[in-house]
């Protein structure tokens, strides 16, 4: 919905860290990447930081692993990684938020003045490559979203494109990858600043309910006759639980970790879910 993106980054911006805003240092993401490397801050350590960045004197005070961060980080680059997969397409209402959203991050960069990449992870096979959406120009990567077929199983879990070190990156997606989350971070976060998984859900999907026997379509491969009863959607929600947990887990120490957006909800139901995990904030 172009109306509602171009109101919603009229009232939000992409969220600044307290210390820039507080000296007013890159009060807005930068334009390149900082020059020095002076230190900012610390964050958490996970799986697939480089050890080098390892602050061995606070380990020796604490026994905690964190890893320093310098200015480089403070105003990083924005990639936004949006799920092009079958699953994404399963209805209008969820494949139009994640357009909408995945236009909102590259609109709020392209305000604040912040080299953004926006990627389409492969439609149709593991080695297909990633279809770039922005770099030329808002009405070219507006007709390429809009014109985009979600094909294939590969989704997040398909070859990534280039990605810089220190770069903010958000993952559009419903999170619904068979080698689970651990393995897609590992990929996808290696390097990374924020890292935060935007997961577009359908009710159905979040919350399945008993409707007796059916025929499960995978769209993205197999189908089969089940019984959907009260027993059958209990395990269903433990699995999808111990999903969830999972891109918890995988994410934690990166950032804002999981914003759950349901596609039935709508678009502001999903900014102000943004706005409460702390992506963005109120523009001023």
């Amino acid at each position: 919905d172009v109306v509602a993106v171009a109101a919603a980054a009229r009232q939000v911006r992409l969220t600044v860290d307290a210390r820039r805003r507080r000296t007013g240092v890159g009060a807005r993401l930068g334009a390149g990447p900082g020059a020095s490397q002076e230190f900012h801050d610390h964050r958490a350590y996970a799986a697939g930081d480089d050890p080098r960045h390892l602050d061995w004197r606070v380990y020796a005070r604490s026994d905690q692993l964190l890893l320093r961060r310098f200015r480089v980080e403070v105003s990083p680059r924005l990639e936004v990684l949006m799920d092009g997969s079958a699953s994404m397409a399963i209805s209008p209402v969820k494949s139009a938020l994640a357009a909408s959203l995945t236009a909102l991050f590259i609109t709020l960069a392209e305000s604040a003045g912040a080299r953004c990449a926006a990627w389409v992870m492969a439609t149709a096979t593991a080695n297909a490559r990633p279809q770039r959406l922005d770099g030329a120009g808002r009405e070219a990567w507006r007709a390429r979203l809009s014109s985009l077929v979600c094909a294939g199983a590969a989704g997040l879990e398909a070859a990534p494109p280039p990605l810089l070190p220190g770069a903010d990156r958000y993952l559009i997606s419903d999170g619904l990858c068979p080698a689970g989350a651990a393995a897609v971070v590992a990929r996808l976060a290696q390097g990374a600043g924020r890292v935060c998984l935007i997961q577009v859900l359908t009710r159905t999907e979040r919350e399945p309910t008993p409707v007796g026997a059916v025929r499960l379509v995978d769209v993205e491969g197999s189908a089969q006759d089940v019984v959907l009863d009260a027993a059958a959607c209990a395990a269903y929600r433990a699995r999808f639980a111990k999903h969830q947990e999972g891109w918890v887990a995988a994410l934690s120490g990166r950032g804002p970790g999981v914003v759950t957006c349901v596609a039935e909800d709508g678009f502001d139901a999903a900014l102000r879910s943004l706005r409460l995990a702390g992506v963005v904030e109120a523009a001023q």
